[in-house]
């Protein structure tokens, strides 16, 4: 199911945000990628449309939408940050070779580690999500290789 213009602007609103046709378009932009992009990549798949939206104003808005758990940020080992509008915790898969991110679910690992963390008793912290990153190479690339 697309998430309409609409939908996009009355989830701003309800959060505060003001929701202006940038805002808007670079969320719906995310949302749209079924990977996890660089501001560069959102910025450049919105240009033909909205030439107008600078690169700085995708940094600004992407910042603004983690900080209102809209999306969040993926460190790459290149010290590359990518985004993802899957806000709930989950792993990333992470090809040191071509570079992509990959979601992957595994409840039974996020459990694991849930209970290993309230199990250490760390002192003042409280476990608030997962953001677990796994790097290595797609299987399917050391074959042709």
């Amino acid at each position: 199911m697309e998430v309409t213009f609409s939908d996009i602007q009355s989830k701003l609103r309800e959060l505060g945000i003001k929701s202006t046709i940038p805002r808007v378009v670079i969320y719906q932009h995310l949302l749209k990628f079924n990977r996890h992009p660089s501001a560069e990549e959102i910025h450049v798949s919105i240009q033909k449309k909205y030439p107008g939206v600078s690169l700085a104003t995708v940094y600004k808005t992407l910042d603004l939408l983690v900080q209102n758990h809209l999306a969040s940020k993926v460190v790459t080992d290149e010290d590359k940050v990518r985004y993802d509008a899957r806000t709930e915790s989950h792993i990333h898969l992470y090809c040191e070779k071509t570079k992509k991110i990959m979601d992957y679910e595994d409840d039974v690992l996020e459990q694991l580690i849930r209970n290993y963390i309230e199990k250490k008793g760390i002192p003042n912290f409280d476990l608030t999500g997962i953001q677990l990153n796994l790097k290595g190479q797609s299987k399917t690339l050391k074959k042709q290789q």
